[in-house]
């Protein structure tokens, strides 16, 4: 478990999600996907059902697993870490994705999420983190970089929302 102190004066925990909060974290995806159309899902929610999630969350190790960020004991964000632990030749590679509820962006929940992120999967021989993003989500595209990702390529309609395409990037951290 860590704490960090968010831009605001609030207190962040960042921990392994516990699997006795599984509704929770399912009411708290599917929020997200209504707030933002910059996640591959939206209002009609992530698509897991409790049982899904509980086995996901059973499932958990050094390589794949799901981090929550709490402030004032509230789901606020996630993190996850994705890795093809059955292919050798490919793991060393960990695919991150992030949500965060619209009301905390801006205050440093994704930063601290994605380098607890980082710094687990570096411990277990991951040197190579990737994660997709919209191409004009500019302060997500911000941070990514800040934190040493680079745009690696540009995946054309990759995501079809509200009747329109839109392209994403690749971006890599190779440590």
């Amino acid at each position: 478990m860590e704490k960090h102190l968010l831009k605001n004066g609030k207190e962040l925990t960042i921990r392994l999600v516990k699997i006795e909060e599984v509704q929770e974290f399912l009411n708290y995806i599917n929020q997200c996907g209504k707030e933002t159309d910059f996640l591959g899902f939206g209002e009609e929610g992530i698509g897991l059902t409790l049982e899904d999630e509980e086995k996901q969350i059973k499932n958990s190790t050094d390589k794949n697993f799901m981090l929550v960020a709490l402030v004032d004991n509230k789901i606020v964000g996630s993190c996850s870490l994705r890795t093809n632990e059955s292919r050798m030749r490919l793991k060393h590679i960990a695919l991150l994705g992030i949500t965060i509820l619209k009301e905390y962006w801006g205050i440093g929940i994704g930063k601290n999420l994605l380098n607890s992120a980082i710094k687990r999967g570096k411990k277990t021989g991951i040197t190579r983190f990737e994660l997709t993003v919209r191409t004009d989500n500019k302060n997500a595209i911000a941070l990514y970089n800040k934190l040493g990702f680079e745009i690696e390529g540009r995946l054309k309609n990759a995501m079809f929302i509200k009747d329109k395409y839109f392209d994403n990037y690749i971006m890599g951290l190779v440590i």
